[in-house]
């Protein structure tokens, strides 16, 4: 123990005292013992325990959003699309996080980002808001299902992009030429 003037007797008894309040027992381990406390943690959940426990929760858009704008990340076994609030001075909110699971190029998963794509959004006093301009990474699949939706959805609301990580390069410039089948690059 690390009160070399407490008997053990005494260390027992305050042990005891501290039984069923957490707030002791941490002192106690603490000064008496010397040691540093840890909170005992039960077993973890199970991960579709949680996964099934999950809320999405969902607010007015704020009065100071302006317009909405989304990003569409593309991976082989899911998209995620994150919606945006843009307010005066840039100002942002991040509105909504979806993660569309299921195949890149599976047609059921698309049809679920094109319901995340046409999804509205509801100010307090019940206006709608859609989303203006959306994002769509090529990188990582086949870019011609991010063409065809772009030209399904508009050319100039869905944008293909290809994400790039050098730094000083511009976050977003208009786009110059179009492929084959008249989509922006």
């Amino acid at each position: 123990a690390y009160s070399p003037f407490t008997t053990w007797v005494q260390i027992v008894k305050d042990w005891m005292k501290t039984k069923g309040d957490t707030g002791k027992r941490k002192t106690f381990v603490n000064t008496t013992l010397g040691e540093t406390w840890e909170a005992k943690i039960g077993e973890r959940p199970d991960a579709e325990v949680m996964a099934e426990r999950k809320e999405h929760y969902s607010a007015p858009v704020p009065d100071r959003v302006a317009y909405l704008t989304a990003g569409i990340d593309s991976q082989l076994d899911r998209y995620e699309m994150r919606v945006w609030g843009w307010g005066p001075g840039e100002e942002s909110w991040l509105i909504d996080r979806q993660i569309i699971m299921g195949r890149h190029d599976d047609e059921q998963t698309l049809q679920r980002v094109d319901e995340a794509i046409n999804k509205t959004y509801t100010r307090r006093n019940g206006a709608e808001m859609s989303v203006s301009r959306i994002c769509w990474d090529t990188g990582g699949i086949d870019p011609t299902i991010v063409y065809e939706r772009s030209k399904k959805h508009g050319l100039f609301r869905v944008i293909p992009i290809k994400g790039a990580s050098v730094y000083g390069k511009p976050v977003a410039s208009m786009p110059r030429k179009r492929n084959k089948n008249g989509v922006y690059l």
